[in-house]
């Protein structure tokens, strides 16, 4: 019986650690993205930022920029014009213009779904995994 304790509770350690050490490299991610995206270019004191479709997404004080993987900047918009992300949906680019995304489970189905930056109005709903029974 003693042995079953020790071996439920290596496994529990084992999962505990292994879940720390995610969030360290999500953090560490994070930040270094933060420093690359600081050194080339001119923005400081980034809120935001999100890779996605190799374009980086920055949000500082006043401005959202919007950069290709070489850090050429290719928009760059007032924050005073976007709708509050009440819901903190992701911030991405495509089809030619920013948007909120957000994915979620449903029964057995991934949905996308994605709205408008500047009223927060459903644009598209994809149906990504399951059936459409």
């Amino acid at each position: 019986m003693k042995k079953i304790v020790k071996i439920f509770i290596s496994i529990l350690l084992i999962i505990f650690i292994l879940i720390l050490y995610m969030n360290y490299n999500d953090n560490h991610y994070s930040s270094k993205l933060k420093n690359k995206i600081s050194d080339k270019t001119k923005i400081s004191g980034i809120k935001y930022i999100n890779c996605y479709d190799g374009y980086y997404i920055v949000m500082d004080d006043n401005y959202i920029y919007l950069y290709d993987d070489k850090y050429h900047e290719l928009l760059k918009e007032d924050r005073i014009l976007m709708h509050k992300n009440t819901n903190n949906y992701d911030i991405i680019y495509k089809d030619g213009k920013l948007m909120y995304f957000k994915d979620y489970l449903k029964d057995d189905k991934l949905i996308y779904r994605y709205y408008n930056l500047y009223n927060y109005e459903l644009i598209d709903e994809v149906l990504v995994g399951g059936s459409n029974d």
